[in-house]
């Protein structure tokens, strides 16, 4: 029960971080797993910064992709609090 629990919330968790990035017109990559990444270009450091000030921590990739982000996909509300921390951000 815990498993299905947690594969629920991660899956309603991506989608609704898809479709809030969607909605603040950044690009983000299709994702099967537990984490999106998404493009910030030259903002990636300071949206991570800022963010973890916030208390949201996410991973800059840059030096993998530059520009890029990634976050998890935890539950639903921590889903719904990055994107309102993100979009407060830009």
């Amino acid at each position: 029960a815990y498993v299905e629990r947690y594969v629920t919330d991660v899956l309603t968790a991506r989608s609704r971080i898809c479709a809030g990035l969607d909605r603040l017109g950044l690009k983000h990559f299709p994702s099967q797993a537990n984490f999106v990444l998404f493009e910030a270009g030259d903002r990636a450091i300071p949206i991570r910064d800022e963010l973890r000030r916030r208390g949201v921590l996410v991973r800059d990739r840059s030096y993998e992709i530059e520009g890029c982000v990634r976050v998890t996909a935890g539950t639903p509300e921590q889903a719904d609090r990055f994107l309102r921390e993100l979009e407060s951000i830009l």
